[in-house]
């Protein structure tokens, strides 16, 4: 049975930038499993609002930590698209072997990860349903695309930060304040890598979006929407956030995603 992993160092021993970025996993003793992806410059505390309601359902949550986050921006120098892939990818395979059935869900870049765990493991026993929140299938900014990733300095990129707002959501936005431009080139390629495998999903799926995005483009997952043949609920909010966990909508956001998997060992 999984583990809660330690909240002072990463796996490398470098030191967590605090508390709230490190991995977690939730216990409730089911047989069923939650993994939840986080996103691109974030961490798995974004997923520890939602983390209660799933337990309250009675499913263990995963919430792994993808390689080169949370720990400090410069740490994402050299790590490889493939490692985040491949690194959940293990993670998924973990589960399966301890639990009844896994469900996946993936924010941003989690849910571009997301969507190529449930295209590579199409009709695979076990595998339950797939929630996907603003996936990353291609951004919004489309300078990046014209980018010479590799003739350039590798500069650190500043990100906007959201700011405190006591609403009780302050601990959970622990991402980084910037970004080297070369990880931006490893998130193109996941976001290549997910869109590939569009076709090959099985798993009954929901999609959650923004047409207000300004991170992942949203005509990408309205484009996502008509090949993912298993998807039983798409729906675009017109206003909000990329990041549907904080946003105005996320009372919404999970509520839907709770409705969605329904109790656990439910049929």
């Amino acid at each position: 049975m999984p583990k809660p992993i330690s909240s002072e160092k990463t796996e490398t021993g470098a030191s967590y930038a605090a508390p709230e970025c490190a991995p977690f996993f939730r216990d409730t003793g089911g047989n069923e499993c939650c993994l939840c992806i986080h996103g691109f410059t974030g961490c798995p505390a974004i997923y520890l609002p939602l983390a209660d309601e799933l337990s309250d359902l009675g499913y263990n949550v995963s919430a792994p930590l993808l390689a080169g986050h949370g720990t400090r921006p410069e740490d994402l120098r050299g790590v490889s698209e493939r490692s985040w892939f491949y690194g959940v990818s293990a993670e998924l395979e973990r589960l399966l072997d301890c639990y009844r059935k896994v469900h996946i869900i993936g924010l941003s870049l989690g849910g571009a990860i997301a969507t190529w765990l449930a295209g590579n493991n199409a009709n695979r026993a076990g595998v339950g349903r797939l929630i996907l929140l603003a996936p990353g299938y291609g951004l919004k900014d489309k300078r990046y695309y014209g980018t010479g990733f590799f003739a350039a300095d590798d500069v650190m990129i500043q990100l906007p930060r959201r700011k405190p707002a006591g609403d009780g959501l302050d601990h959970t936005r622990f991402g980084y304040p910037a970004m080297p431009l070369y990880s931006v080139k490893q998130l193109l390629l996941a976001a290549k890598r997910s869109t590939l495998v569009l076709d090959l999903v099985r798993m009954p799926t929901m999609l959650l979006y923004t047409a207000a995005d300004m991170i992942a483009d949203p005509d990408a997952c309205e484009k996502a929407a008509e090949r993912i043949v298993s998807i039983e609920i798409s729906h675009r909010y017109a206003t909000g956030e990329h990041n549907l966990l904080l946003g105005p909508d996320r009372l919404d956001v999970i509520r839907r995603i709770v409705e969605f998997l329904g109790p656990a060992g439910a049929p």
